[in-house]
């Protein structure tokens, strides 16, 4: 998902020459910025990768496509990697509008910060407290993925608000960001409410519909490792009784529920996955279907007719219809029996 940043430090001036301009320092190195969620840092070399492969990249007054001032294809606009960061050259065109009005913005001083488009391939994250004891979390940028666009912007970006997340995000918050910085998942889109904290559907084990919470289970990530290792061992507990899901949904879930147990040092003493709902035989969460296939604890030859169910996905591999087996084969004594 691309991001966009204003960075702090950078510089925009008018270029040198007989020709119009600007040029500037579009990201600084090793210069901290806080986006109002958390601190971020661009490395040396961050840029190298996505410069060796020759981007397409535009230079937009405030990231908007409309206003074109340059582009690398066509040679009118040039980066570089330098010591201090991204540099830019740009040559505007005084015949143009928004060339010749930028230009004179930035000749008199009214512009002078820049702006990057871009999404990130290799970062690293850490947690420390103030002294208020209230984490902050650093993001250290070390490898662009791509660069979009670099420009002039008449503000710097809003912090603090859904507005700011937008304007940094345009396109939502990255899974990687929203999973290290837990205020951001309830400002960028749904969140479900767990144990105090507004969580994400990526720190749920298992999502049936994305717009709706109610479909979210096992809820894994939070704030603390404490309550992470909390739910996590009551994810191992609760998993066998969960419904609505498929076998391949389930089989993922347990796949990674055992990965994130290794990781925080909890064991599980029996590896192998708790029988789905429609494999265990004639448990009381086993598949409900009244169909004979069913009723036998094969409810891979599912073949109900749809008549007596309630499941909209009945007949298919995925069959939940929400009754307990000994309710249902009471209904199937019934209608054999009048």
């Amino acid at each position: 998902m691309i991001e966009r940043r204003w960075i702090k430090g950078g510089q925009l001036r008018a270029k040198q020459g007989d020709k119009p301009g600007i040029a500037g320092v579009g990201a600084v190195y090793n210069q901290q910025y806080d986006t109002g969620w958390m601190v971020e840092t661009i490395r040396p070399g961050a840029f190298t990768r996505v410069l060796g492969a020759a981007p397409d990249v535009r230079c937009l007054f405030n990231h908007d496509p409309n206003n074109l001032l340059g582009r690398t294809k066509s040679g009118t606009l040039r980066l570089a990697d330098s010591d201090s960061g991204l540099t830019f050259e740009c040559d505007t065109d005084a015949e143009s509008s928004v060339g010749a009005d930028v230009q004179r913005m930035v000749d008199r001083g009214d512009l002078d910060g820049c702006s990057i488009g871009f999404t990130v391939s290799k970062q690293s994250w850490r947690e420390e407290k103030n002294d208020k004891g209230e984490f902050v979390y650093y993001r250290d940028i070390e490898e662009f993925d791509e660069l979009f666009d670099v420009g002039p912007v008449t503000y710097p970006a809003y912090t603090g608000t859904s507005v700011g997340v937008r304007s940094l995000w345009p396109d939502g918050v990255p899974a990687e960001v929203r999973s290290h910085v837990p205020t951001l998942r309830a400002a960028d889109e749904t969140a479900k409410k767990v144990d105090g904290e507004d969580l994400s559907r990526d720190c749920f084990l298992l999502v049936g519909d994305p717009d709706k919470t109610a479909t979210w289970d096992l809820p894994w990530k939070f704030s603390t490792a404490e309550k992470t290792k909390k739910h996590l061992r009551d994810a191992l507990a609760r998993f066998n009784q969960v419904e609505g899901y498929s076998d391949e949904a389930l089989e993922k879930a347990w796949g990674k529920l055992l990965m994130l147990c290794d990781h925080y040092g909890i064991d599980v003493a029996d590896k192998k996955q708790p029988r789905s709902q429609r494999d265990a035989g004639d448990g009381d969460d086993a598949c409900s279907c009244p169909c004979q296939s069913c009723v036998d604890g094969d409810c891979g030859g599912c073949d109900c007719d749809g008549v007596d169910c309630d499941s909209d996905t009945c007949g298919a591999d995925e069959c939940r219809c929400g009754e307990n087996r000994e309710r249902m084969r009471m209904r199937l004594r019934l209608a054999q029996n009048s």
